[in-house]
Order: structure tokens, then C-alpha cells, then sequence
């Protein structure tokens, strides 16, 4: 096998096209700092290697114990092919890769510890027991009906806050406003995910969101939310809590809407990487727009 095999085999496994989702709400808390005028490169790269190898990790353990426990799902339907499943690595592998990734994580959060100061450390274990318990045992969060809220909380406050907080110091409601809507639809990327996967989470003894509620009201649920993360985003910027630039953000209306409609069309799975394509979509193009959104604020 050759270096290019060998790296394409790895960005499967690592489900690279996915670490989007927490690069792109990284790079918002950056440029929020920055147009308060709170900036520092080192801190801001570092923070951001340090949330993307720790989404990595994240992956790899979820990966590890969906194969060991049999939970396959959809997975031959999703965005990357699986060198898992294929046996083209071994979960030996998968663990030390996870291992390699949090190392690095947690080198990054070493240093910013340091320069930061001690808020640092709880959003470290904050996202240490999210990396590590989201599907592993004993706590196993996605079993437990808790996996969709701890990607709201994963991948829109935590990040965009935290970001915000490592390069500021200072705590304000503006990140944490600004980060809802981008946690409300990464979290609707598990639900859309979670609802296509409904008869083998039911076999595999996962208490998500659509087995506890059901799959039309799980349906329900992401309209609802949908209209909050809107709504979040509206009063917000009416509110002056954030700049008016942000209601770029509803220019993503028609891609929630049609999450919701082809989430509803659940008993057909062809309509699964429709539909988490699109759920992928709204929540990079929303992390996206806010980013335009503030650097049209430091321009203008």
C-alpha cells in the first residue's frame, strides 16, 4: 500500500469531511474576537488544532464502539466510506488514531491553560467527558437519549464561547446567542441521522430522540427547533445584542426547510444522504454567513 492509499484510507476513517462542523464555528468565535479587538494567532490557531482533534477523536470512539457493538445503521449510505467496516483498518488502530488525537487535543488545551488561566480547564473536561462518552461506556450519552443535546452543546457554545472567551477573558451573551442556531443544526444533523436509523437503534438498545419520541414527532421536533434557531438569530440582531450583519444567517431558511421536509420522508431511506446533506449544509453555511457577518463588522 502505498503513502496515497494509506492517506486516503485515513481520511475515510477520521471522517475528515466532517471536521467542517468544528472548524467552521472555531473560525466564528475567532473573527468575534477579533472585531472586539481581542485577538492573538497562537492562542487562536492552537485553540482551533485543539477542537478539531478533539472532534477527531470523538469520531474515531464513536466509530469504534458502533462497529463493536454492531450499530451499523446507514452507515454504507453516509459520507464516508468505513476502512472499518471494510477491514481495511483494525479498531486496534482506530483506538490509537482517537489516542493520537486527544493527545494533541490536549496538548493545545495545556498551553492555553496556562496562558489563559483556569475557565480553560473546565471547558476541557467539559468536552474530555463529551469526547469520551458519547458513545463508550458506562455513561454512553447517545444511548441514553443525551447524544443529540451534547452535540448542541459540542459544537455551538462550547466552541463559539469558548473560543471567544480564550481570546477575550471576558464572558458575554453575544457569543453564546450567535453559537445557538449553528448547535441547534449540527444537533439536527444527529436527529436527521438518528431518524433514518430508527429500527437499528431500537435493536441496539439506543434511546435517542426518535426511539423515545418516535419518528413523526421526532420530525416535529427538528420544525421546532428549527424555528427557535431562526428566531434566536432574529431577535438577536433586533435586540442589538448582535450586529444586523447576522441576519445573513436567514438566507439559509430554504436549506432548513428542506431538512424538515426531507427528514419527514424518513420511511425511505434513499432520502438519508439527502437529507444529511442538507443538514451538513445548513449548519457550515450558517457558521459560514455569522463569520461574514463579523468581518463585515471589522471592514465596515
Amino acid at each position: 500500500m502505498n503513502i496515497k492509499e494509506t492517506l486516503t484510507i485515513w481520511f475515510k476513517a477520521a471522517r475528515a469531511p466532517f471536521l467542517v462542523v468544528s472548524l467552521l464555528p472555531s473560525i466564528l468565535g475567532g473573527v468575534m474576537a477579533y472585531s472586539h479587538h481581542s485577538f492573538d494567532w497562537t492562542i487562536f490557531i492552537l485553540a482551533t488544532i485543539g477542537i478539531v482533534m478533539a472532534h477527531s477523536a470523538a469520531d474515531f470512539i464513536d466509530d469504534y464502539y458502533d462497529y463493536i457493538n454492531g450499530n451499523l445503521g446507514n452507515k454504507e449510505q453516509q459520507f464516508h466510506d468505513s476502512p472499518l467496516i471494510d477491514g481495511k483498518v483494525t479498531t486496534r488502530q482506530v483506538l490509537i488514531a482517537a489516542g493520537l488525537c486527544m493527545l494533541i487535543a490536549v496538548g493545545a488545551g495545556i498551553y492555553l491553560l496556562m496562558e489563559v488561566g483556569l475557565p480553560v480547564l473546565y471547558l476541557m473536561a467539559a468536552g474530555a467527558f463529551i469526547v469520551f462518552f458519547y458513545t463508550a461506556p458506562p455513561v454512553r450519552l447517545n444511548y441514553r437519549g443525551l447524544g443529540e443535546t451534547a452535540l448542541f452543546f459540542a459544537f455551538g457554545p462550547m466552541i463559539v464561547f469558548g473560543m471567544y472567551y480564550v481570546l477575550t477573558s471576558q464572558f458575554s451573551w453575544e457569543p453564546i446567542l450567535a453559537s445557538i442556531p449553528i448547535g441547534i443544526f449540527t444537533m439536527n444533523v444527529g436527529i436527521v441521522s438518528n431518524i433514518f436509523d430508527h429500527d437499528d437503534d431500537v435493536k441496539s438498545g439506543k434511546r435517542c430522540i426518535p426511539v423515545r419520541f418516535g419518528q413523526p414527532a421526532t420530525v416535529q421536533i427538528i420544525r421546532g427547533v428549527t424555528v427557535i434557531a431562526f428566531g434566536t438569530l432574529l431577535l438577536g440582531a433586533l435586540l442589538g445584542i448582535m450586529p444586523m450583519w447576522t441576519l445573513l444567517g436567514l438566507l439559509t431558511l430554504p436549506l432548513g426547510w428542506a431538512v424538515v421536509r426531507m427528514s419527514a420522508r424518513f420511511a425511505d431511506t434513499t432520502y438519508y444522504t439527502p437529507a444529511m446533506t442538507r443538514a451538513i449544509a445548513l449548519t457550515s453555511v450558517m457558521s459560514l454567513l455569522l463569520t461574514l457577518a463579523y468581518a463585515l463588522v471589522i471592514l465596515f
